[in-house]
């Protein structure tokens, strides 16, 4: 059986419930902590926040001091915490974050404390930009809170909601205050790339105005890089560097890759890093790629794999008219060959019936109009980037061959769609059916190629 004084704080919070309205401070007031716990309770006190001003406010502070912790990571605590971070002076607000400053990371791991630790860092940022200053030895409330998070910022970085809270300095906080942020993702950076949280801390940090912490940040991300494109998650942060980052730290990347471009191309990861490296190299970088990319012994590999392809297709794309033409050399001789038939007596026309080979022609006749693959016509008019029109046949009909066809039977029906099986064949020889390239468009890219897009929080 409970206690008199249990019994008696219970009747009370019972009578508040029950009151048809908001009962005033002096009632509430000794029942905070009981009150922070419950939906209705917590509620009360947010009321008696809004309506009663500050004084409200220091009253409820100071009886909820030994709790604050606690509440922070409650259900319904945490609108209370939030609500009250609010209404306090600059200097109360000093005197809360310090009582509950060993208490902030496990917050920040927490799925209700990491709404609160963020509105602790959204009021700092406020308290930094007022020209009103705490004279507290420990400093102002922000130095309370990087020193308090200080130990396990890599940590926060890979959780599902710590991530949240560096971020939220990250986006808040001068540079003062999330240096430690860079120096923590720095020393660990293998680790948090290829987190798929910490990914997006890394583009957060990339985002920053330059600096002296950034910079450092991305000579360590370019020495890994080679390790990170082949990660699910790295890739997307060496992706970034290339779209974000100076050009020097560009061509670093870039240069790495060299004589590695095939090995990377065929990886479901590399392969867009590959992509981007092509568009973003130097001329010198990519004659070497192209290089690699022509190699007679690789080629057909390439072309057939199914991220391979994509590499050479965005090749065709960027490269210089001669490597171009040196490129597609190095492909034609795979497009024309027809493989052996299957032990059912089946023939196939060989790779340009594949879904690569298919992307790679559409990609070549979008580069060369005149391009075909029985080399009629000159060098010069094959690789002509201007469309032509080329007869295949001469004018009127073969020598030999009757200039009309010959007089049907009486009861011979015609066909409705071909004359004879010999027109047939030339009709369709003749006929290119055309092949839509998704990829061309950015629709492919999209959806087929979804992991090249920078993940999201």
């Amino acid at each position: 059986r409970g206690s008199p004084t249990m019994s008696g704080s219970a009747d009370a919070i019972a009578s508040l419930y029950a009151a048809p309205q908001r009962p005033p401070l002096d009632a509430l007031l000794g029942h905070v902590r009981r009150l922070s716990r419950d939906q209705v309770g917590c509620r009360l006190l947010q009321q008696a926040l809004d309506e009663e001003g500050p004084m409200a406010a220091t009253l409820i502070l100071n009886e909820g001091i030994s709790f604050w912790g606690e509440a922070m990571v409650d259900p319904f605590g945490n609108y209370l915490f939030q609500k009250i971070l609010e209404k306090i002076t600059p200097d109360e607000r000093v005197m809360l974050i310090r009582s509950v400053s060993a208490r902030l990371v496990n917050a920040s791991l927490n799925l209700h404390g990491t709404r609160s630790v963020q509105k602790v860092v959204e009021l700092c940022a406020v308290d930094e930009t007022s020209s009103e200053r705490t004279s507290d030895p420990d400093g102002s409330a922000a130095d309370i809170l990087t020193r308090a998070l200080t130990p396990a910022a890599a940590r926060l970085c890979i959780d599902s909601h710590g991530n949240h809270v560096i971020q939220r300095i990250l986006l808040k906080l001068g540079h003062k205050h999330s240096q430690f942020v860079f120096d923590a993702v720095a020393a660990s950076v293998g680790d948090v790339a290829r987190h798929r949280h910490g990914c997006c801390v890394i583009q957060r940090c990339l985002d920053s105005p330059p600096s002296e912490a950034r910079s450092h940040l991305v000579r360590r991300i370019v020495e890994k890089c080679l390790e990170l494109m082949q990660d699910a998650y790295g890739n997307y942060v060496v992706q970034y560097v290339l779209d974000v980052c100076g050009d020097e730290d560009v061509q670093a990347v870039c240069d790495s890759v060299v004589g590695k471009v095939c090995l990377l191309a065929i990886q479901k990861f590399s392969s867009n890093v590959m992509e981007k490296c092509l568009e973003r190299c130097t001329d010198r970088v990519k004659e070497l790629y192209l290089q690699e990319l022509s190699d007679p012994e690789r080629i057909r590999e390439l072309m057939m794999d199914p991220f391979g392809n994509y590499v050479v297709q965005r090749a065709l794309s960027v490269a210089t008219h001669a490597q171009a033409i040196r490129l597609v050399e190095a492909m034609r001789p795979h497009l024309i060959s027809s493989q052996p038939g299957n032990p059912q007596g089946q023939r196939n026309g060989g790779m340009r019936n594949t879904a690569g080979g298919r992307r790679i022609m559409a990609k070549i006749c979008r580069r060369f109009p005149n391009f075909t693959l029985t080399a009629i016509g000159s060098p010069e008019d094959l690789y002509s980037q201007h469309k032509g029109h080329h007869r295949k046949h001469p004018q009127g009909p073969p020598q030999g061959a009757p200039a009309y066809p010959p007089a049907m039977s009486p009861g011979h029906q015609p066909s409705p769609y071909v004359a004879s099986p010999h027109h047939a064949r030339r009709s369709q020889g003749n006929m290119r059916q055309q092949y839509f390239d998704a990829r061309g468009t950015g629709y492919f890219d999209h959806m087929q190629n979804s992991h090249s897009s920078y993940p999201q929080i």
